[in-house]
């Protein structure tokens, strides 16, 4: 009921919630709070105060009730997703989403979360949405169906998956329209919880402020392999512009530790090198680095993040190896090759063709 949903938040004003508490006021809310009142309420008081692990847990726990589990015949040790937080402070290109194809060129599954543009000229579920591929519309059995036959999907969880959260739905749409433009709980870890079985995964952050509290949130989750960084001046990614920091974990062990470009074998580069502003300029650059076209900065910073997910997933020995192989994934063009498997499996080929054509893809 609503009315124990208002002594959780009485007991926020000067305390922690545990992850059970947390659980039951989302899920309450998810399900009687029709008007957003209590929504809103308790998304600010979390981010406010500060969420510690164990809510954000208890978050995760309440989206599974709703996004139960897609079971696939791949190893969970084989599947992994390369969203992040998104919300950086720079203008990019799609990064994780590049990437993505590289990681299932090599033959890993990849459950690719995606979503509309937040600082982005545009976002993954509109460069999934370029080549006729809509994630927005991508039901479970989809899925399933696209991750064990191709090696990799674009979806959305709250609209592709989740049942039963219309209200959650509206408030969402709500804060977007209304321009209510501030960080929730949700930016932190809505892109944490995934219905696909996976213990690997790299997790971009907009800020290093959570770096350790999202990286035990993975261990709660039963992870046993992560990276969770943040990149220099705001990047959610590994960054060529200079300095990353990362906490990695491995089973229990922990260790926090920073990066520059050189240690991964790749030249530093400046804002303007990798910048895009306009969404056909995005398109074009993404298929220009997975068909090798593109050589410069903009193809680093895809390597970068690409080989780390390769590290992660145990195909490489270290971060440099990883996208040493990561470049050697697009010479050979596979991650080229799983964008067109992808497309025609459940896109439009003529739209992918299209844009080959406006980049200028030999």
């Amino acid at each position: 009921m609503l009315e124990d949903v208002a002594n959780v938040l009485q007991k926020l004003q000067v305390s922690d919630l545990t992850a059970r508490e947390t659980q039951n006021a989302f899920s309450t809310i998810i399900r009687e709070d029709k008007n957003g009142y209590f929504f809103f309420t308790f998304m600010a008081m979390l981010s406010t105060k500060g969420e510690t692990d164990e809510e954000l847990y208890g978050l995760c726990k309440t989206l599974e009730e709703f996004c139960p589990e897609i079971p696939v015949s791949i190893d969970s040790d084989r599947i992994t997703d390369l969203s992040g937080t998104g919300a950086a402070k720079l203008m990019t290109i799609n990064v994780s989403t590049a990437a993505s194809f590289i990681v299932a060129g090599n033959g890993f599954s990849v459950a690719k979360q995606a979503f509309p543009a937040i600082t982005s000229p545009i976002g993954s579920a509109d460069v999934f949405q370029s080549f006729g591929i809509n994630v927005f519309d991508m039901p479970p059995q989809k899925i399933k169906q696209y991750l064990e036959d191709v090696g990799i999907v674009g979806y959305n969880v709250l609209m592709s998956v989740a049942r039963g959260v219309e209200n959650l739905k509206h408030h969402v749409r709500t804060q977007g329209e209304e321009g209510l433009v501030f960080r929730t709980p949700l930016n932190l870890m809505g892109q944490v919880y995934t219905p696909l079985p996976m213990k690997r995964r790299i997790y971009g952050m907009f800020t290093d402020r959570y770096l350790h509290t999202v990286s035990e949130l993975f261990r709660k989750l039963g992870y046993t392999h992560t990276m969770v960084l943040y990149g220099a001046d705001g990047l959610s990614e590994i960054s060529n512009l200079g300095k990353t920091q990362i906490v990695e974990r491995r089973d229990n062990h922990t260790e926090e530790y920073t990066i520059v470009p050189a240690d991964l074998g790749i030249q530093r580069a400046s804002y303007h090198d990798i910048k895009v502003t306009s969404p056909e300029r995005n398109i074009k650059e993404f298929l220009r680095i997975l068909y090798g076209v593109e050589q410069g900065p903009k193809k680093d910073l895809v390597v970068m993040n690409a080989g780390a997910s390769l590290y992660v997933m145990g195909d490489a020995d270290d971060l440099k190896d990883g996208v040493e192989l990561a470049d050697q994934l697009l010479r050979e063009g596979k991650a080229a090759k799983k964008l067109e498997e992808l497309v025609s499996t459940c896109g439009n080929s003529q739209k992918l063709e299209r844009w080959k054509k406006a980049a200028k893809i030999p």
